[in-house]
């Protein structure tokens, strides 16, 4: 962690932007896959590949990790990995942006675009552990919930937005788009790796045989990234389904089941602040399991209340899904030995994917 007890502001606003930038490139990426699957006429592979995707995100974080630990031990740091990820990310995006141009694409264009896909995957994986674990060297420990709920605000913002975001990126086009997604791939990464090079490589450079008798719990911290995953899922994906199922909530709501999970994704972003706040004083701990306790009473409620009681669970889930996103991450850095750190953060990234790849491929079957 961060020994002293100042946040390194230019990092940390550097490391958002760089995450803001993912954000929307995987936000473009699910908005055309439909429509370029059936254009390069891959659409009979859209299990297949959603099958494949859910491998990556599971077993990439984690590899990711292990290398930039190994680089560490040997002297080095984590930004290379980081560098290399991101680069990469930004020719395959260039490369998509170009292949699409074709009206009717065949031969060689066509075979290139599902490879395209798997690289551009696996490259978004590999930088994105490392560069998050960084976090623990910008911010005193303390202080970890509310600089994590920046993060979690701007992707609760990112997923209240969407339905505008959606429209934007269809206004300007696959080609734009994927244009600009590696175009700010690239230059949020390099801001990143600017503000960040001195920091993480003195950082990383001195770091020596584990201090501390504490040692890593790599399964707890998996089961954290699956829970907080589980609860996003549930929120960002599951819940429009269960509203449409229910008319009684949609009678009461009076606007599509998609919009109203916006409004509560949007009203977990404004109290996930507040949540950080909380944690600082009363304890990480004690405010995850908190969250945690009422995350899983609400969704299982929903599986056999509707109409008004099932609406009152919904506008309460919000509480408890920000309280879980300011809280769980910090913990898993303290259950993680500083040699393990980025190894043990894919290992998160990893249990965090789990259910949404799961619910990717049921939507198609």
């Amino acid at each position: 962690m961060n020994s002293t007890q100042e946040i390194r502001w230019k990092a940390i606003l550097s490391l958002v932007f760089l995450d803001l930038a993912i954000l929307i490139s995987w936000l473009a990426y699910h908005e055309y896959q439909p429509a370029l699957l059936t254009k390069f006429q891959f659409s009979e592979f859209a299990v297949p590949l959603a099958i494949l995707q859910g491998i990556i995100l599971f077993i990439t974080p984690p590899i990711a990790g292990l290398v930039a630990d190994k680089m560490v031990k040997k002297g080095g740091n984590r930004l290379p990995v980081v560098t290399i990820g991101i680069n990469f990310v930004s020719m395959v995006f260039m490369v998509v942006a170009v292949t699409i141009l074709f009206k009717e694409p065949s031969g060689i264009i066509r075979w290139l675009f599902p490879i395209m896909v798997a690289l551009w995957l696996v490259a978004m994986n590999i930088f994105h552990s490392p560069a998050i674990s960084t976090i623990e060297m910008f911010v005193p420990e303390k202080k970890l919930p509310i600089v994590i709920a920046i993060f979690a605000i701007l992707a609760d913002l990112i997923a209240a937005t969407e339905p505008v975001l959606v429209d934007i990126i269809d206004f300007f086009g696959a080609p734009i788009t994927f244009a600009v997604g590696g175009a700010l791939v690239f230059g949020s990464g390099f801001l990143f790796q600017r503000a960040s090079k001195k920091l993480v490589a003195n950082h990383d450079e001195v770091m020596g045989p584990p201090a501390d008798e504490k040692s890593s719990n790599f399964l707890f911290v998996f089961f954290l990234g699956l829970f907080v995953g589980a609860f996003m899922t549930c929120f960002f994906k599951l819940f429009p389904n269960w509203m449409d199922a229910d008319p009684a909530v949609l009678e009461i709501i009076g606007i599509p089941s998609g919009y109203f999970t916006s409004i509560l994704i949007a009203i977990a972003a404004v109290f996930t602040f507040p949540m950080g706040i909380l944690a600082q004083k009363m304890g990480t701990r004690k405010l995850a399991i908190i969250g945690t306790i009422i995350s899983i009473m609400v969704i299982s409620a929903l599986q056999y209340t509707h109409g008004r009681p099932a609406l009152i669970l919904y506008g309460l889930f919000p509480l408890a899904f920000a309280a879980c996103s300011v809280t769980f991450l910090p913990i898993a850095f303290d259950r993680l030995e500083k040699r393990h750190t980025v190894f043990g953060i894919g290992i998160f990234f990893s249990g965090f994917e789990v259910l949404a790849s799961l619910v990717d491929v049921l939507q198609l079957l």
